[in-house]
């Protein structure tokens, strides 16, 4: 599978600390509930005339988003990307509103972090934040042909 490149993101809030970890994708839904995630649908809508789908961005475009001092979130622009990097923006600003999950990621295939948002506010006690943990297991070392990834058991207060 193709790496696929993170959305923009830009934190001013100071009680939150997500050093390491880029945006990846936006939730409704608790992480632990695959039936019941969905996307987190925008209000606004990408330009289709300058959406360019390849594989390292299957949607023809990222977005940006900045967590504000208050702890909300606001879409501030789309970029679109063309064969050879980075084409046109167009500059946004939607505050997403309602309960959902920011994922973050420390690379595309690395360990998950997802922080949630309650009436469009950031949850600031981490304890509700819900931390998945990948360990890849070398092959050689463990006599098998496969290379196995692993999640972290997460403990089950997380999930009521």
């Amino acid at each position: 599978m193709t790496v696929q490149f993170s959305q923009g993101f830009s934190n001013q809030c100071p009680q939150v600390n997500l050093k390491g970890y880029s945006l990846y994708y936006i939730w409704q839904g608790h992480p632990a509930d695959k039936s019941e995630t969905h996307s987190y649908q925008l209000k606004s809508k990408p330009d289709p005339e300058k959406v360019e789908v390849m594989s390292a961005c299957w949607d023809g475009y990222a977005g940006s988003y900045q967590l504000t001092a208050e702890g909300r979130l606001i879409l501030t622009r789309f970029h679109y990307f063309l064969p050879d990097g980075l084409g046109e923006s167009d500059d946004l600003l939607e505050e997403l509103h309602g309960d959902f999950y920011l994922e973050f990621r420390t690379h595309f295939e690395g360990d998950q972090l997802y922080v949630p948002f309650t009436e469009g506010k950031v949850a600031i006690d981490q304890k509700q934040w819900v931390e998945i943990k990948r360990t890849y297991i070398n092959p050689k070392s463990n006599n098998t042909v496969f290379s196995t990834w692993f999640k972290r058991l997460i403990p089950n207060r997380l999930f009521k």
